[in-house]
């Protein structure tokens, strides 16, 4: 119900499904004028662009006669792409005459110094490639355009400009366009499904194909390259069940996580946006939920168990891998708890240390350096569409590290946020923490606008329970019968190298995976965002379902249970359109949800 619920809610207006698809292009001046059919007072005129650059100046009057209104830029930033421009005109006419004069955008090539081009690159050249071009009346209603007719040209091609009027969002939002880094991530998507090599490099390719999935089925629209993160996003909810119901071994401790994180802020918006940030998280929620089988069935049984929800979780933590690197950070948590249990065990050894040396690499440590091989090949596996497409091996080889350089690197952004703001969500410099993604200012003081942070009940209450959690991880002597009743039962033997001196598991295992998937930002000297912290979101709901879990069966943990609960819903509700860029006046922004300065949402 959970899943059914969230899907509904975010696949609701998540990008126009109806979009123009025709374009029209050209590498040279172009004079044409639209017939509007009978005199209109045009107010605002948008010109959806595929890509290119160009400076329109625009004229009204009848043709052979026309006076200048003026003029504007088509793609003023070389990265942009599937968004629109507008110029506000405010005459009556039932001519408007356009000026198309394409111009180069000269750009270095991100990993030319590397040697790394697309085959598809041309030489910088005046270019511009339209959609179709809207009006807009002064009641914000949308003027259809009944015909077209070029000037210098007779480019029939013209026509595609006005073809999909009906398609026409107007006035225009996100659901209309590329937002945020979606003008690389879905773009990228785009060439994957046309069998190109991908515009964006500086990440592995899963993610992107995943996303190309949409876009072959439902075409180039804001619909078809976002609706893969709602799917992703929608499946990660039964994971946080199982992964919950699997550590705490309760209905609560299976729900409670669900729930919190189906209505987080950031799980929500991330599942909107054409980027690849959702699956690294899907992936590494299925890794950590087979590890975790691996690690219980290790405690329980000892080292000879089976290894194949180990080599599942290496499997999840490769596709993660392949998406976007920074699923490294809490694998190598994961491989901590491994590496910790091994060293319990043998301080129990009574031998030499030479021998407790080679006792470290017994099965199936040994065993995990050959998984570093199928990690590779599932990597590598995923570059075979950028291979077919004409990249050799040698350049994918080098592409990783020109790949490493740029992240490795340094990148400045007045707009970032440093990784000890996150859990807090605000500074107190006023520097705007919460990512605006995107905004479009409407009539009637209105706007569309999207900034992706995260539920305070979730991220507030969760990270105060964390740092309580971690006290407990390191000094808690309090098992939770619930989960570890049936470990309680085996044999002194198999309990020597965990329950010996009291260990709590579920805590240990909560704290270890979201501090090693969060302090490792404190050496990245690179600009870093507020959604960086989306790995960690996980283990915040985790951190609340434990107490939850422990205290559930109490009059008082129910109360407060359900009062998480409800103020994760009323939050949601309260936050819904500065999540979701649904349609709210400026005044209920100020209002009620400016609750600090560095909350900007319109």
């Amino acid at each position: 119900m959970l899943s059914i619920v969230f899907f509904g809610i975010a696949a609701w207006n998540v990008g126009a499904f109806n979009a123009p698809v025709t374009n029209w292009q050209s590498t040279q001046n172009e004079n044409f004028y639209v017939n509007l059919g009978s005199n209109q007072q045009v107010q605002n005129v948008y010109f959806w662009v595929k890509s290119g650059n160009a400076t329109v100046s625009v004229y009204s009057g009848v043709p052979g006669n026309w006076s200048y209104i003026g003029q504007f830029a088509l793609q003023p930033r070389g990265t942009d792409y599937s968004v629109y421009q507008s110029l506000s005109l405010n005459v009556n006419t039932q001519f408007l005459d356009f000026n198309v004069q394409p111009v180069t955008y000269d750009s270095q090539p991100m990993f030319s110094n590397w040697g790394i081009t697309n085959p598809t690159d041309q030489a910088p050249s005046p270019f511009i490639q339209v959609t179709e071009i809207g009006l807009e009346n002064q009641t914000n209603q949308q003027i259809p355009i009944v015909g077209i007719m070029g000037e210098n040209t007779t480019d029939a091609t013209l026509v595609k400009l006005v073809d999909e009027q009906n398609k026409l969002e107007i006035p225009p939002t996100y659901m209309s366009k590329m937002y945020f880094d979606e003008v690389y991530f879905a773009r990228a998507a785009e060439n994957y499904a046309n069998h190109q090599i991908p515009d964006e490099r500086t990440h592995p390719p899963l993610g992107k194909i995943i996303q190309a999935t949409g876009v072959a089925v439902f075409g180039e629209t804001p619909f078809g390259w976002r609706i893969m993160g709602v799917v992703f996003a929608t499946l990660m909810i039964p994971l946080m069940y199982l992964l919950g119901k699997k550590l705490f071994g309760t209905w609560i401790g299976g729900f409670s996580p669900a729930f919190l994180f189906a209505f987080d802020f950031m799980h929500f918006t991330m599942a909107r946006i054409g980027t690849v940030d959702t699956y690294v998280v899907f992936f590494s929620l299925l890794s950590q939920l087979f590890f975790l089988i691996y690690f219980m069935n290790v405690v329980k049984g000892g080292w000879k168990t089976s290894v194949l929800p180990l080599f599942l979780a290496v499997v999840f933590f490769a596709l993660g891998f392949s998406t976007k690197w920074f699923v490294l950070y809490s694998a190598l948590g994961l491989l901590a708890l491994l590496v910790a249990i091994r060293f319990k065990d043998l301080t129990k050894l009574k031998s030499s240390l030479s021998a407790k040396y080679v006792a470290f690499f017994d099965h199936p440590f040994w065993l995990l350096l050959g998984f570093v091989g199928i990690v590779a090949v599932i990597y590598f596996a995923t570059y075979i569409p950028e291979m077919l497409a004409g990249d050799s091996f040698p350049t994918i080889i080098n592409l990783q590290f020109a790949m490493f350089s740029f992240h490795s690197g340094t990148v400045t952004d007045p707009a970032s946020a440093p990784w000890w703001s996150w859990p807090f969500m605000f500074r107190l410099d006023g520097v705007n923490v919460p990512r605006w993604f995107d905004i479009s200012y409407l009539p009637n003081n209105t706007v569309s606008t999207i900034s992706v942070f995260g539920n305070p009940v979730v991220w507030w209450v969760g990270f105060a329970l964390m740092l309580v959690l971690t006290e407990r991880a390191i000094h808690g002597r309090e098992l939770l019968a619930n989960l570890w009743s049936r470990i309680s039962k085996s044999s002194a033997r198999q309990r020597i190298s965990i329950r010996a001196k009291g260990w709590d598991l579920p805590a240990i295992f909560i704290v270890v995976v979201f501090f090693f998937s969060w302090l490792p930002y404190v050496f990245i000297s690179r600009a870093t965002y507020i959604y960086h912290f989306y790995l960690s979101v996980p283990l915040l709901c985790l951190a609340i379902t434990y107490f939850i879990n422990k205290y559930w069966n109490t009059r008082v943990g129910k109360v407060a249970a359900i009062a998480i609960f409800a103020g994760t819903i009323a939050m949601f509700v309260l936050f819904y359109p500065v999540i979701s860029g649904a349609p709210v006046s400026t005044s209920y922004v100020h209002s009620y949800l400016k609750w600090f300065p560095s909350w900007y949402f319109a």
